[in-house]
């Protein structure tokens, strides 16, 4: 039986892998600063548009270490999510601004602005919301460029550390 012995030089090896933790997440901790905030920017892009209140409310949260949360803190953040079902008559105020924000007009020429609030407003009441969930559209947007911006900081801290990425 044969026997090959190899000597390395581990100082060098030794220290990168020492580094390395350290190194990763500093460079991850960017990454995912960068791709939180390219998240949240595309999630304001998808998300409805009126008075902008709930756009202009669309933050990235740090929830961890190395985590995003993409959210508003509007109270009615959920029910543009998810939809609603039958429900009281909405704010008039806000419909209203709505109409005019969109600059609808009635069908009808004998009708104004405030009758066209009135008639969604009450079938809002009737049938709801259908739900609009941009965060996934968001989600399904950036997912490609947010993988690439992990995968270059997982790289760039291997680099920093003295070791090739894969």
């Amino acid at each position: 039986m044969r026997e090959i012995s190899v000597d390395l030089q581990t100082s060098a090896l030794d220290e990168a892998f020492r580094e390395a933790p350290e190194l990763l997440t500093k460079h991850l901790k960017s990454g995912v600063s960068f791709a939180g905030s390219l998240v949240s920017r595309t999630t304001r892009e998808e998300a409805p548009k009126a008075e902008t209140t709930l756009t202009h409310s669309i933050r990235s949260n740090v929830v961890g270490e190395l985590q995003r949360m993409i959210t508003s803190n509007q109270n009615y953040n959920q029910y543009v999510v998810a939809g609603t079902g039958r429900q009281g008559m909405p704010p008039m105020q806000s419909i209203l601004d709505w109409v005019k924000v969109k600059r609808l007009q009635p069908k009808d020429s004998k009708q104004n602005q405030s009758d066209l609030a009135f008639m969604i407003a009450r079938a809002i009441a009737r049938n709801g919301t259908a739900p609009n969930d941009f965060y996934d559209r968001a989600a399904d947007q950036t997912a490609d460029r947010v993988a690439d911006i992990l995968n270059a900081s997982v790289a760039a801290g291997l680099r920093e550390a003295g070791l090739r990425s894969l």
